[in-house]
Order: structure tokens, then sequence, then C-alpha cells
């Protein structure tokens, strides 16, 4: 009976070992910047999914490989200043509400499990705020010992130092238009 005992929590370690191996937290960014534009304006250059290389400085190439501009479903091929590429697809787009999500689907990605959204609004006064954010977990989510580069601060201080720029750069190019 013993045996069957034993044998039996074995099986149970065995079984469960999985449901308690580690995962890494998911994790968030979130940017803003005020734009002295109408929105339409600002929303008429962010809702290019083709466009980022017009205002996102490491990006320097993006073709679409599937699908048309601004629909979802649509998947672009990013070129990135250091030479990698990474896949990602349109899977939200509300024009009416002026914003959009998309996802990696392949490539060299950055992050797991990644989620960016990125919409404009407009205030009273004519100006437009522009959100971009993302919710990810780390490329090795599921070890608590990740190899280095694909530990929780990669993606986050990468995130938030690629977000960050590109609003600011947003901010020009659109402004810079506006004139």
């Amino acid at each position: 009976m013993k045996r069957l005992e034993l044998f039996s929590a074995l099986i149970i370690a065995a079984v469960a070992a999985p449901a308690l191996a580690a995962e890494a937290p998911e994790m968030s960014v979130e940017h803003s910047i005020v734009i002295n534009a109408p929105a339409e304006a600002v929303w008429a250059v962010v809702s290019d999914f083709n466009g980022l290389p017009r205002w996102l400085p490491v990006i320097v190439e993006s073709r679409l490989i599937l699908g048309k501009n601004r629909e979802v479903g649509a998947i672009r091929e990013l070129t990135r200043a250091n030479g990698t590429k990474v896949q990602e697809k349109l899977i939200s787009y509300e024009p009416w509400n002026m914003s959009l999500g998309y996802t990696y689907i392949g490539g060299q990605v950055g992050a797991t499990d990644y989620f960016p959204t990125i919409a404009v609004s407009e205030d009273s006064s004519g100006k437009s705020k522009v959100v971009w954010k993302a919710r990810f977990k780390r490329v090795a989510y599921w070890t608590d010992e990740p190899p280095a580069g694909q530990d929780d601060a990669t993606p986050l201080n990468g995130l938030n130092k690629v977000y960050a720029m590109g609003l600011e750069n947003l901010k020009k190019v659109v402004e810079e238009g506006q004139q």
C-alpha cells in the first residue's frame, strides 16, 4: 500500500510540476504626449500602419507583407536600425476612436505576449494627446533565471526608451508638418 501511495505522490508531483514552474510577471509601459495639432492630423500619421519609419527613428523600413494598410489582419515587416527584423500584425483598428493595436507574430521579438495600443484624442483647445502603451512579458518568461538580455529589465527599459523617443519624434513630425 505504501508503494502505491508513493507512486501516486510521484505521479501527482510530475503532473503538477509544470503548473508550479516559474512564469514571468506581466509588465506594462505607458507614455503620452501632447501635440499642438488637431487629432485628425495626428491620427493620419499614427494610423498609417506601414508608416512607422516616418516618425520612429529606430525603424528604418516597413513593408506590408500581408493585407492592406489600415485594415485589421495586415502584417508588416519592420527593419530596425540594427538590422534585425520583426513582423507585427494589426489586431485592432478603430478610426472612430482613433486607436489601434498590434502584436508581434515573428522575427527577432523583444518581448512575448506583447500587446501595444496607440490612441489619439483631442482636447478642448484643439491640441491632441497621444497615448502609447503596451503589456508584455520578457522573452524567457518560463524561467526564474533568464539568460542575459531576456530578463524583465531588458524589454521594460527598451520599450520605455523607444516609446518616449518615438512620441517626441511624432510630435516633431506632426507639428513641423502643420506649419
